[in-house]
């Protein structure tokens, strides 16, 4: 974090130009998680429409599956093995017991789509690719009920037979589910404390075997006239793809089942789940250098009550570097937001005969 600061302080003191910027922050890989106080501070003297500041929201969004800087940390005693089994027994509780129950709420979800795709950055200068950026963004209104029912969106949903880019989904449920039931069977141990907005959130790590995994990854190959294979990406249980715009007859599926890891942040009084990570583990991914899935939650009032909902989910998907088409895109990210929460429900009122209409 103190070095971006530099380069940032830097940056600005020179003048360097906001292309050549952007071109330098796209180039940075960070190694603490840069959280949304801090990127609101980097960014408060750039122009929130400069390829600058687009560049440094996008790093700051890479940078989810990392831990927070430890000046960030509280400064609190690691719970002893009772407290900690207590808090996973709890979050256990919450996924198995809790989250199904969640109401048949509705919501708008907001999909802002971010790709490498070749771009053309000078007049009549060819494609190339430059980093992510904007592709483009929808918008609908959605009902819980029926994305935890239709979710995860495989190869035969109407979700990936819809859209086409990055598919991400499961924030409401089958996600967390598939977590905890693999998580059982693999390894999870204690990181450390971090502040919430309403106390202490406790960290742990976690890692899956390929083995016990149900993260199905789904590759969806192009083929071209010399039988080479163009990969794209795809995912079923954790619902993360890639759905190229290329007919079935040009492409088939091939299904893979990697490792992943990740992390759990658990609320310590309630054991409810406010952020988890996925990351599938590269040796098992074969075509893609990368994959993995972020999911904030928050309490959110909605009429009289207080729901814990998912607010802010994102998806990024790097390929290897030696199955991509040069034509296509090698890199993606997803932000997806859900806003604008509340019950489906109608009003009846009752008149006496007497009163007119």
């Amino acid at each position: 974090m103190a070095q971006l600061e530099q380069l940032l302080s830097a940056g600005e003191a020179a003048r360097k130009p906001d292309a050549d910027f952007a071109r330098q922050l796209r180039d940075i890989e960070l190694t603490e998680r840069l959280s949304d106080a801090a990127l609101e501070q980097l960014a408060a003297h750039l122009d929130a429409s400069s390829q600058t500041a687009l560049a440094l929201s996008l790093l700051a969004d890479k940078s989810q599956f990392l831990d927070a800087p430890a000046a960030e940390q509280p400064v609190a005693t690691a719970p002893d093995d009772a407290a900690q089994q207590h808090l996973l027994t709890q979050a256990r509780a919450y996924v198995a017991e809790t989250l199904p129950r969640l109401p048949n709420l509705l919501a708008t979800r907001t999909i802002n789509r971010y790709d490498d795709s070749p771009q053309v950055l000078q007049k009549n200068a060819w494609p190339v690719h430059a980093g992510l950026h904007a592709v483009d963004s929808s918008s609908r209104e959605i009902s819980v009920g029926a994305e935890r029912e239709n979710q995860p969106a495989n190869e035969g949903s109407m979700m990936w037979k819809r859209e086409i880019g990055l598919i991400s989904g499961g924030e409401f449920g089958s996600t967390l589910g598939m977590i905890m039931g693999d998580a059982a069977q693999g390894r999870v141990a204690w990181s450390h404390w971090e502040q919430g907005g309403s106390g202490l959130v406790a960290v742990f790590h976690y890692a899956v075997p390929k083995s016990a995994s149900h993260f199905e990854i789904i590759g969806s190959l192009k083929r071209e006239a010399t039988q080479e294979a163009r990969a794209t990406l795809g995912s079923r249980v954790a619902s993360i793809g890639v759905q190229p715009n290329i007919s079935s007859a040009n492409s088939t599926i091939v299904h893979a089942r990697p490792g992943y890891h990740g992390s759990l942040w658990l609320d310590a009084q309630t054991g409810a789940i406010l952020r988890i990570t996925i990351e599938a583990d590269p040796k098992d991914s074969g075509l893609f250098k990368s994959t993995g899935i972020v999911v904030q939650y928050a309490t959110v009032p909605i009429g009289n009550g207080m729901f814990v909902c998912p607010v802010r989910s994102l998806a990024v998907s790097v390929a290897a570097s030696d199955v991509h088409d040069e034509n296509a895109p090698t890199e993606w990210l997803n932000e997806t937001l859900f806003t604008g929460y509340h019950r489906f429900a109608s009003t009846t009122e009752i008149l006496p005969a007497d009163v007119p209409k």
